[in-house]
């Protein structure tokens, strides 16, 4: 084959290709190609320069002309008419599936459903491939309205759907002819569905995780804990299921007489069809490609390739069928991990003797090597995920995986055979699980990187690159050290920088119709979190609850502290107990050090609450009682309680109220303060002024008097909701008064997160998350 050995650059080329022509930073790879393209000018290689240009400008001809990465709908169509086009998915009271319109386009459809009656009925008989008519209205998918959110529209456009269609009504739907592909969809979706009846839960999960690549049944912490301690791999169907599978069956083919050519060419057809029965994932289509290619490469007897060379074709073939491929977490792990097995492997086997030596080698060396990826998505790294893997990798293929397997098989002939199997699965996995998930509750070696910056980025895959040069050339432990070596060096790099950093900053959240501040001084000194946010629970039957619920203390107040690289908190305060300002405290809680928990004296905390500060006292947390008049000391901060001086009949007249001063200015945080309160505030402090001033109780007419604002005189006035809340905060006559006063006013709900960067007498910057 020409080029035999370099088809990986041309991989990486068609890769490059794709990311300057639909990613950030993209004169990256434009300048990392241009480099390249130097070297082979000056090493007089020209023939390599043309291919790798060629495939360059193919990639993007192919996005200029064939990837039409736009909607054809108008955003008004109130009717859809298509084909169910993957599995539907039921969460509690929710139904989600992809509809494939007319005109081909994918569109994600939401179904609130009603009763448990309708939702048994479209589970029985809402299949994929059925037509689909559905009333309700088209909506653009949510931009992250926090800083470092997860980009929803962003994830879904690379996934070529660009409209959610929220429908009134349940479908109608009838049935229609089968294409070969929804004809497998459906018996996946059957033999999914026959597992979790027939087989217990711990079973059940890791079968369908294994044998048909669905993890949508397994226990979230579990899984939670799997990707954790990186070993979210082993429940990915991938390329050891595909020589696992069809090693086993082109031997037993031979033994049964069948002639080598036929064996080939039944297995290069059976591939495809086992990679759709087991979700069609990244991962799986790389391993079922490579294989594909590796076959036909035996069928015509052509020279052996070298190994790099199939999966460099696989990813090659696949970016140029869908160049937003490489923007797909599981196409990036997948062929990067794989990558560095084949080349790094023999390496590895020949440099080691023992076994359990090699596995610890081998295992760093794909963490490093994913190391970039990693941080860059999931802002941490577990080093004891890299001692687990020694034991979960042989665990879960050698043992596990054949387990289930034979479960399965013997299921479909003889179920007491597949019963006793699935007991030993399950009595095989208690205890591995169990470890995992009280691991996973109190995480040892948690490396947290937080969000990078492009230049961290950058630097760490030139430290990796380093590590993996000097690697080769060492031996025995120091070519252990070698290999950590990138982990540590970058965990001190970012940081030196914040200690470094001489801004502080205020960031106002979006934590929808609640409130979370967050507070950081320059140089690292301290971090002060003032409410957490809460989800207000509704009673709700069991068969409308929702598998993983929205949980804001969880999913927005500790992932913005997670990227921001801080693991302890000096203080938190809560202002008072109302749901809205405290309800995602059971988020943070143990998830990170909190050096204190200040409440008022007022605060009365339900039975709940008293659990929850019992568990953080005896975490270490100290809990202090914090009133009028006292000073709470951060760094060199001095954060002054303004309130409450006496219990109130009102409880948001029992809000704690601070005052400090930061980069030169006043800052007042009010809770949920009403005009009673403030007056109580001026009585006692008759010269109290406030440059920002939080509006007390989300923008409410009974907060916020003409007489608060002209006794503090704001510039900046910030209202902390949620958007279309059932309140209507912020009223109108509390918008008016900002207005009629010049008082510049930032609201969450419009703007997203709020953050103000300040250093020792200046605000530098405002920015919100949801700015253009």
């Amino acid at each position: 084959m020409p080029f035999s050995g370099r088809w990986h650059l041309f991989a990486l080329c068609g890769c490059f290709a794709a990311w300057a022509s639909l990613g950030e930073h993209s004169w990256v790879p434009m300048m990392l190609i241009l480099i390249y393209g130097l070297f082979l000018v000056i090493r007089k290689n020209y023939a390599l320069l043309i291919a790798i240009f060629l495939v360059f400008i193919v990639i993007k001809i192919d996005l200029m002309f064939f990837q039409l990465n736009q909607s054809v709908l108008s955003g008004k169509e109130k009717i859809l008419y298509g084909r169910i086009a993957d599995l539907p998915q039921f969460d509690g009271n929710m139904l989600k599936f992809q509809l494939k319109t007319s005109e081909s386009e994918s569109v994600l459809t939401y179904v609130k459903l009603h009763s448990k009656a309708e939702k048994d009925k479209l589970i029985r008989e809402l299949k994929p491939g059925m037509v689909c008519r559905v009333s309700g209205k088209l909506e653009k998918p949510s931009q992250p309205s926090n800083f470092h959110a997860f980009n929803q529209r962003l994830y879904l456009s690379r996934h070529h759907i660009y409209w959610q269609f929220k429908a009134s009504h349940s479908p109608s739907y009838a049935k229609a002819v089968l294409t070969p592909y929804s004809m497998l969809q459906r018996i996946r979706e059957n033999q999914i569905r026959f597992i979790s009846t027939n087989f217990s839960s711990s079973s059940a999960e890791m079968m369908n995780a294994l044998l048909f690549g669905d993890d949508s049944g397994m226990n979230d912490d579990l899984t939670s804990a799997y990707r954790m301690f990186g070993l979210v791999h082993l429940l990915v169907v991938s390329g050891m299921h595909v020589v696992v599978v069809f090693g086993t069956l082109f031997y037993l083919l031979r033994r049964a007489g069948v002639i080598r050519e036929f064996a080939l060419i039944l297995l290069i057809l059976l591939i495809p069809v086992y990679v759709v029965l087991t979700g069609a994932e990244a991962s799986i289509i790389r391993s079922g490609l490579t294989a594909i290619i590796v076959l036909l490469f035996e069928l015509f007897r052509k020279r052996r390739l070298p190994v790099s060379d199939p999966i460099s074709l696989a990813c090659l073939l696949m970016v140029a069928y869908d160049p937003n491929l490489v923007f797909d977490l599981g196409f990036q792990l997948s062929f990067v991990v794989t990558f560095i097995v084949l080349i790094a492997g023999p390496l590895v086997i020949h440099s080691y003797q023992s076994s359990i030596v090699r596995t610890i080698t081998l295992t760093l060396i794909c963490e490093l090597a994913t190391f970039p990826i990693t941080v860059l998505n999931f802002y941490q790294l577990s080093l004891a995920g890299i001692l687990l893997s020694i034991f979960f990798v042989p665990f879960i293929t050698v043992i596990i995986f054949p387990l289930c397997t034979a479960a399965f098989i013997s299921s479909l002939f003889f179920m007491p055979l597949a019963d006793f199997l699935s007991f030993v699965t399950d009595l095989l996995l208690y205890i591995p699980h169990y470890v995992l998930l009280y691991l996973y509750n109190h995480p040892p070696l948690q490396l947290n990187y937080g969000a990078l910056t492009g230049w961290e980025t950058s630097g760490s895959i030139l430290m990796v690159a380093a590590a993996f040069v000097t690697w080769e050339s060492q031996k025995g432990v120091k070519a252990i050290v070698v290999l950590f070596a990138p982990f540590l060096l970058m965990y001190v790099w970012v940081y030196a920088a914040d200690y470094a950093n001489p801004y502080g900053s205020v960031t106002f959240l979006d934590v929808g119709q609640g409130d979370s501040i967050l507070i950081q001084l320059p140089h690292k000194q301290g971090t002060l979190l003032i409410d957490t946010g809460g989800t207000i629970p509704y009673r709700q039957e069991k068969w409308e609850r929702r598998k993983k619920p929205f949980e804001v203390g969880r999913d927005v107040v500790l992932h913005e502290l997670m990227a921001l690289r801080i693991n302890q908190l000096d203080a938190m305060v809560l202002t008072h107990r109302d749901f809205d300002h405290i309800g995602g405290m059971k988020g943070i809680a143990g998830k990170i050090v909190i050096n204190k928990l200040l409440i008022s004296p007022y605060h009365d905390p339900d039975k709940t609450d008293r659990a929850l500060f019992r568990k953080m006292i005896n975490e270490g947390t100290r809990l202090s009682l914090v009133h009028a008049s006292m000073v709470i000391k951060i760094g060199d901060a001095s954060f002054h309680v303004l309130s409450p001086n006496e219990r109130s009949r009102e409880s948001n007249d029992n809000s704690i109220v601070l005052q400090v001063e930061l980069g030169g200015k006043s800052w007042m945080f009010s809770g949920d303060l009403s005009q009673n309160g403030e007056k109580s505030v001026m009585k006692r402090y008759p010269y109290i002024r406030a440059d920002v001033l939080k509006l007390g109780h989300h923008g409410s007419r009974t907060s916020t008097s003409e007489l608060w604002l002209d006794q503090l005189r704001p510039a900046i006035g910030i209202i902390s909701c949620g958007k279309n809340n059932r309140y209507g905060h912020p009223h109108q006559e509390v918008v008016q008064a900002l207005q009629k006063r010049n008082i510049r006013s930032l609201r969450t709900d419009q703007e997203g997160a709020i953050s103000f960067s300040f250093d020792q007498d200046h605000i530098v910057s405002i920015k919100s998350a949801l700015s253009p």
